[in-house]
């Protein structure tokens, strides 16, 4: 039951890739306008510091998230409660289900869902409205 849950939120996490992935900085202006925006809450398992969850978060977004086609841009967060806040940017809802299905598999992304309370977890996949840099 908990793979299940772990593939699942891997699945919601992540979302597109091909062996010919762009890397987000060689995108043009026109690919980089997101068209799905995916906020998930989340606590951490007890036990697992910030720290340590950090550095599983900066691995994951380095070795598998930026590589991933359609994928634009990602803000994590951390609330005085200990609710983090996962908010990833993907030029469209396409990109985004391809890369959930991928990190089903992905041996990159583990390490960073084992230390997610998945009974915790609140997930939106939303259309952006206004972004303003």
């Amino acid at each position: 039951m908990n793979r299940f849950i772990l593939i699942g939120l891997a699945t919601a996490f992540m979302l597109s890739c091909n062996s010919s992935t762009q890397n987000k900085k060689e995108m043009t202006m026109e690919q980089q306008t997101a068209g799905m925006v995916e906020i998930t809450t989340f606590k951490l398992n007890q036990g697992v510091t910030r720290k340590d969850f950090e550095i599983s978060a900066r691995s994951m977004q380095k070795d598998f998230l930026e590589k991933q086609n359609g994928f634009i841009k990602r803000t994590l967060t951390v609330s005085e409660d200990s609710t983090w806040t996962d908010v990833v940017f993907w030029k469209d809802q396409e990109s985004a289900e391809k890369t959930m299905k991928l990190s089903e598999t992905s041996e990159l992304v583990l390490p960073f869902m084992e230390k997610i309370d998945f009974n915790s977890v609140k997930m939106n996949l939303t259309t952006p409205v206004i972004i303003e840099e």
